[in-house]
């Protein structure tokens, strides 16, 4: 009865498993697509409002400088022209006189007459002329250009630069706050338009999960069941010749609980039992911790191959089932050793042994799906697929005999 249960229940669990998974990625890449077209078409909006007010900023600055800038240049070149014309003349003035009152001195003493006074406009004229010229030329060329610097570059940086800095400012406040207003609209939107299309799913999806959760929960619970049972029948088949105080709490669910104590350090006792040659103690104990790193240190320490080729067997039927069942359930770490261990676990399986048979059926179709799926897995190496497909071969023509 508890296998004419268990396998029902355990391929429908796999057909709704399927069946689920299927429904949630459909519905879950519908939401996402559309979300994500919603997502680029808002994006590209906001651009192009963007970039069109940036355009604007741009234009808003070329005008400035084109038509204001120019007139108001023009109103400081007059102004300080003519401040540099005012400040030319008081410096050129007291070297002219001093100029004037040498020429004359000189004349006078030089000659007489009004040779020497026509003479002496001559030499004023002259030197007056070119004296004037030179300190003209001079004084501009020092105090007025650098009174016209000075002049300008104090007009630029008290009137134009200010003026402009606010400017810009000012617009890109705007610009940020118009921006800023828009994007945080945008994610409202987009939030509040997530939230009202997920509601639904997400509550289909959360009663799904909890379905499968509980479904899973009680798969397990029959798995695990199932393997302390399979325990407890090794540890029968081993210990036949002497009365097996196992059998007697098996249905008060003590199995092997009872009989191995877990030492703290649990590889010392199996080193222990290996020095002994008690093989089936030793897998027996590290099968019941059902921690699949024990199990594999374990036939790290031992020759398998040479230990399954021995007769009489010193595993029992039982023991190797349970070995092939844990060397597949993680299959994905140390995948090669692996392989290599259960393919001479399969060699050595007989599956029409009343003491396993019927836990052969059940436990051979998990380990099938396990190596299948890792079969599937992309990137797998050659290596690894040639052994999984020997396995599958194996496995497939085990369970066909048995029908």
């Amino acid at each position: 009865m508890e296998m004419m249960v268990a396998v029902p229940v355990t391929k429908e669990g796999r057909r709704l498993e399927a069946a689920l998974g299927r429904s949630m990625e459909k519905s879950v890449k519908a939401n996402s697509d559309a979300l994500w077209a919603r997502l680029q078409e808002e994006s590209a909006k906001q651009e192009k409002n963007l970039r069109d007010r940036t355009q604007q900023i741009t234009n808003l600055i070329s005008n400035c400088l084109n038509k204001d800038m120019s007139g108001l240049m023009e109103k400081i070149m007059k102004k300080e022209l003519a401040a540099v014309g005012q400040a030319v003349a008081r410096s050129i003035t007291p070297t002219i006189e001093k100029t004037i009152s040498a020429a004359i001195s000189e004349a006078f003493q030089k000659g007489v007459g009004d040779k020497a006074v026509n003479q002496l406009e001559k030499a004023v004229n002259s030197k007056l002329e070119a004296t004037v010229a030179r300190q003209i030329q001079a004084q501009f060329q020092t105090s007025g250009k650098q009174a016209l610097q000075e002049t300008l570059k104090s007009t630029l940086e008290a009137s134009v630069i200010p003026a402009f800095e606010m400017s810009c400012k000012a617009m890109f406040e705007q610009v940020d706050l118009t921006f800023q207003k828009g994007i945080a609209d945008h994610s409202a939107a987009a939030q509040q338009q997530f939230e009202s299309m997920n509601s639904p799913l997400a509550l289909a999806l959360r009663d799904a999960i909890n379905s499968a959760s509980a479904m899973t929960q009680t798969l397990s619970g029959e798995l695990a069941d199932s393997q302390r049972k399979l325990l407890a029948l090794a540890v029968s088949g081993a210990n036949s010749q002497s009365a097996n105080p196992l059998v007697s709490h098996m249905n008060n669910g003590s199995l092997l609980r009872e009989k191995i104590e877990t030492p703290p350090d649990p590889t010392k006792e199996l080193s222990r039992l290996l020095g002994e040659h008690k093989y089936e103690e030793a897998f027996t104990a590290a099968l019941q911790r059902s921690d699949v790193s024990i199990v594999s240190w374990l036939c790290s320490q031992v020759d398998l191959p040479g230990l399954l080729s021995s007769n009489p067997l010193p595993l029992s039927q039982g023991v190797l089932l349970s070995l092939l069942q844990q060397l597949a359930c993680d299959i994905s770490a140390e995948t090669v050793q692996k392989l290599s261990w259960m393919r001479d676990v399969l060699s050595a399986i007989n599956p029409t042994d009343p003491m396993i048979a019927v836990h052969v059926r059940p436990i051979f179709e998990q380990v099938y799906n396990i190596l299948h799926h890792r079969r599937s897995v992309p990137n797998t190496p050659p290596a690894e697929l040639s052994s999984i497909r020997l396995i599958l071969h194996v496995i497939n023509s085990m369970l066909m005999t048995g029908k």
